[in-house]
């Protein structure tokens, strides 16, 4: 079965430099996507040209010519991702790929207007061809508010129903797709599924790095360690907690995928066939949410071999870090807790004993 997808990710202010630079390929390197191909990106291509300056230049030149009044937690971009089943999408011709996305985007300018779309890349140096369509969410009122266009939960099912008419008039073979509500799924992030991946990259660079240090005992390999040791141990602790949050999911879905191989044994040969395919895709997810929890408790374990005073000095590191972002974010601050600009920040440390 083929269906089209059509996602949002709303972003304020500060999101928006990141949003820019994935998708106009603006960074020299996608350690952390081992999706990308770098020697591919020169076929991407657009349907809506960026703007010769910045996403955020742009933004802040519609508020201006609309007159918005934007708050500090408005959202100013609106990402939007389109794509189709990878066997439908890899399957079209070349000229027909451009075609799904062009009448995509047409669909958009319709429900948003054209001149808030800020740009419409198409990206072709990843797995499965998509577009990253970004707008900037003022109404037809002239008022800057994401809510008044993507709306709840309801509208948003509303808008992927108008997205899949509008596609099966072209292409009938498309479907669809039943929602969160409908089937209880959980939407499992695409940054989970490739930090998996990256996580396993920096966690045998570091074998190889300690391996080394054994062998030959250079203080080079031990600084390459550290160093690698500062990048794993966050990203390892973040991903771990989101992976630990479908403990449950992962149960309930094991138990579905048993429950619905049971009822298939008294259904037709077609249904069943239609049937096993929804059991063999949720079986796949848990399987790799399965594989995410070995590696979590792969990570945990090896995080607990390493000797306190580095864990302490990597956390530290982090610390700053995150005190520079918040620096460049907000202005003067002092890290005491102290009011800034009417607001109190501190920051936690958040190792437990």
């Amino acid at each position: 079965m083929a269906y089209t997808i059509l996602r949002f990710k709303k972003d304020k202010g500060g999101a928006v430099a990141g949003c820019e630079r994935h998708n106009e390929r603006k960074k020299e390197a996608y350690k952390s996507n081992l999706d990308i191909d770098i020697n591919k990106s020169k076929n991407n291509y657009h349907i809506i040209q960026a703007p010769k300056y910045t996403y955020s230049r742009k933004i802040k030149d519609l508020i201006k010519r609309y007159g918005c009044k934007v708050r500090k937690d408005s959202v100013k971009l609106v990402e939007t991702l389109i794509t189709a089943s990878p066997d439908f999408i890899n399957k079209l011709s070349e000229k027909e790929k451009r075609e799904y996305f062009e009448r995509a985007t047409e669909f958009i300018k319709q429900e948003v207007g054209e001149d808030r779309i800020i740009s419409a890349v198409v990206h072709m140096d990843e797995s499965t061809p998509h577009m990253h369509l970004a707008f900037c969410p003022i109404n037809k009122d002239g008022k800057l508010s994401a809510k008044s266009i993507l709306g709840n939960q309801k509208s948003l099912s509303e808008w992927q129903t108008r997205f899949y008419e509008c596609m099966h008039e072209r292409w009938n073979e498309l479907e669809r797709g039943k929602s969160a509500q409908e089937t209880k799924r959980k939407h499992i992030p695409t940054w989970l599924f490739k930090m998996a991946d990256n996580l396993d990259y920096l966690y045998n660079q570091l074998l190889k790095s300690i391996e080394k240090i054994n062998i030959i005992g250079m203080k080079k390999h031990k600084e390459d360690a550290v160093t690698l040791l500062s990048e794993f141990v966050p990203k390892a602790r973040k991903f771990s907690a989101k992976v630990n949050s479908y403990n449950d999911y992962i149960n309930e879905l094991e138990e579905r995928v048993s429950i619905q191989r049971t009822n298939n044994r008294k259904l037709t040969n077609e249904n069943q066939q239609l049937k096993e395919k929804v059991i063999i895709k949720e079986f796949e997810t848990g399987e790799k949410l399965r594989q995410m929890q070995m590696q979590v408790d792969k990570y945990e374990k090896y995080i607990k071999k390493v000797p306190k005073d580095i864990i302490d000095e990597i956390e530290r590191k982090d610390l700053e870090r995150q005190r520079e972002k918040i620096i460049k974010k907000d202005g003067r601050l002092n890290y005491n807790g102290t009011k800034n600009k009417g607001r109190t920040i501190s920051i936690y440390n958040t190792r437990s004993c």
